[in-house]
């Protein structure tokens, strides 16, 4: 045993988990290179892993699927596509009629995959590149002969350590024996981290220092929400990790009172609660808490994971999924939000200097015509089977708005000829996320349906921060003075134009800015699923004069620090 000691990583499930280091390390598989005789039985060998392959992993994920939900599970499920990918397969077959083993054939055609995804400036991009080793590691095994490592069975308290842990391993964990995981790699977008908030065991990501050094059976605390592990605790510093834990279970289950509420303010004002949704199950377990339908759509997910664009009859599928999903609740769908940090190389998107200043978002669309129409003719489809609307991200000036409308409407006349049916007036919006939007607000307003006030990018292009830059990133701050002056004087203009304002950014689920926001008249948030039910709870502690109290003697003061401090020191 050492003395006690403090890693930090990045948060990537929450929770408070107490226990004991077991460090799994990955056996090396040895070399893969080897004679083969006859091809044509090395390709037989082949094709009969990736059938053994596709069965167990679909016994994995429709379990995982009735332990946690649909989404979860195709996480898993996944892997039986990339195995069966036509691409994939043409580059192991071509390897193996060369004379390659199967192993080296498989291992030498994913790693194209892996460096593709590990090239992207998108750290969702990046993070698919574990789905692919894991989906090589099962195959290899199977090739190879050797036994998987049984994750299912591990002792209760144990604190699982490694590198990295592929999505299958996370999948198989029992939360009534993981305390907690600790990994050297991946980040809160990562599959592994998403199954382990699915799981609800505490998760820490990325940490700093040597995690496969740690002592077996060393006593560790994870703290999942500060994104930090504890070794070797003193007895002072456990006592407060068990009264915090308390404290987040009691609270875990407070919150489950609000599934299904209405969202209201302590004095009765109904307030609009949707949820951000990245993909079709974000859809499904936003609709489960009761929100009041989806305020934000990021269609990038139908994107990733591949190496060509999704065609219009993929996107209408997904889009029509979601909105039947919320049984005729709004769903917002943001056009393709590429560019800045979310490149995806078969797109042909040059490398540019400053990406957050480049051609992104509508910038990237309005370039990209034929790619942007048929995106446009989905989601006009979609818009027969529930109440759709559409929303046009990185909008600077009005002339945008006007040329997209023109597409939109083009487009619509391409259906009417078809005989499709569509909705006629489907509503258009703009995202409020550059200081010139905010600047135009009356302007747009005349042009634009309605605004969805995008915190995320706004703070960094106002604070003049690079939100992914760590020498700044301590600047990058939804509590400073100069971004609540801005949402502020948007708002205001909306309420003038009488133009509907929902805020979908970060900043819509911190409950310290809860008073502030409903104060300056916000009357729609939307926030990742995790957060509608601790928002629904905190909305419903405020009335409207409390908020405006606190909220006048925050816009006094001068700096970040003061307004954050005197925010979190009343937030209920």
């Amino acid at each position: 045993m050492t003395g006690e000691r403090v890693l930090y990583g990045v948060a990537g499930s929450p929770g408070i988990g107490i226990g004991h280091s077991l460090v799994y390390k990955e056996k090396p598989m040895g070399s893969l290179d080897r004679e083969i005789a006859d091809p044509k039985m090395e390709l037989e060998r082949y094709h009969n892993a990736v059938d053994t392959f596709c069965r167990i992993t679909q016994v994995k994920a429709d379990r995982v699927a009735e332990m946690v939900g649909k989404e979860q599970g195709d996480i898993i499920r996944c892997q039986t596509d990339m195995i069966r990918d036509p691409y994939m397969n043409g580059q192991v077959e071509g390897r193996i009629a060369l004379g390659q083993s199967a192993e080296a054939a498989l291992s030498a055609s994913c790693d194209l995959f892996i460096d593709l995804f590990t090239a992207s400036e998108d750290e969702i991009t990046r993070q698919r590149a574990a789905d692919i080793r894991d989906m090589r590691g099962g195959m290899l095994r199977l090739l190879l002969g050797l036994p998987e490592m049984d994750f299912s069975a591990l002792q209760p308290g144990t604190v699982l350590m490694a590198e990295e842990l592929s999505p299958s391993a996370v999948s198989v964990l029992n939360s009534a024996n993981v305390a907690g995981i600790v990994l050297g790699k991946g980040g809160p977008t990562s599959h592994s981290a998403i199954l382990a908030r699915a799981l609800e065991i505490p998760a820490v990501l990325g940490v700093e220092g040597r995690v496969l050094d740690t002592a077996p059976g060393e006593p560790v605390i994870v703290d999942g929400n500060r994104g930090c592990v504890v070794f070797s605790p003193s007895p002072e510093m456990r006592s407060v990790y068990e009264s915090r834990q308390n404290d987040f279970l009691q609270l875990r289950a407070s919150l489950r009172v609000f599934v299904g509420r209405e969202t209201r303010t302590a004095d009765g004002e109904r307030i609009q609660l949707a949820a951000n949704a990245g993909s079709v199950g974000d859809a499904t377990r936003a609709a489960g808490y009761g929100c009041d339908g989806i305020g934000l759509l990021r269609t990038e997910f139908l994107y990733l994971d591949r190496t060509s664009q999704p065609g219009e009859e993929e996107q209408f599928h997904a889009y029509r999924q979601i909105l039947s999903a919320m049984r005729g609740k709004r769903v917002i769908i943001r056009t393709l939000d590429v560019g800045g940090d979310k490149n995806l190389p078969y797109l042909g998107q040059i490398k540019e200097e400053n990406p957050f200043l480049g051609c992104r978002g509508l910038r990237f669309s309005l370039r990209e015509e034929d790619m942007f129409r048929a995106h446009l003719r989905a989601v006009l489809r979609a818009s027969a089977f529930g109440q759709a609307q559409l929303l046009l991200p990185m909008v600077t000036g009005v002339e945008e708005i006007h040329r997209a409308r023109e597409i939109l409407e083009e487009e619509k006349e391409v259906l009417r000829h078809r005989g499709v049916a569509f909705d006629e007036h489907l509503p258009m919006g703009v995202m409020v996320e550059t200081v010139a939007a905010c600047l135009m607000a009356d302007v747009f307003s005349k042009e634009a349906d309605f605004f969805s006030l995008g915190t995320n990018d706004l703070t960094q292009y106002v604070l003049g921060v690079d939100r992914g830059n760590a020498r700044v990133a301590h600047l990058y701050s939804y509590f400073h003075p100069g971004v609540l002056r801005l949402i502020r004087q948007v708002l205001e203009t909306a309420q003038s134009t009488g133009t509907k304002v929902s805020m979908c950014g970060e900043a819509a689920a911190e409950t310290a800015l809860t008073p502030v926001l409903l104060a300056f008249g916000l009357k729609e948030f939307s926030v990742a699923p995790v957060s509608l039910l601790p928002v629904r709870k905190t909305i419903s502690l405020w009335s409207q004069k409390e908020a405006k109290e606190v909220t006048e003697e925050a816009m006094s003061l001068e700096t970040e620090e003061e307004v954050r401090t005197f925010l979190k020191a009343h937030e209920k």
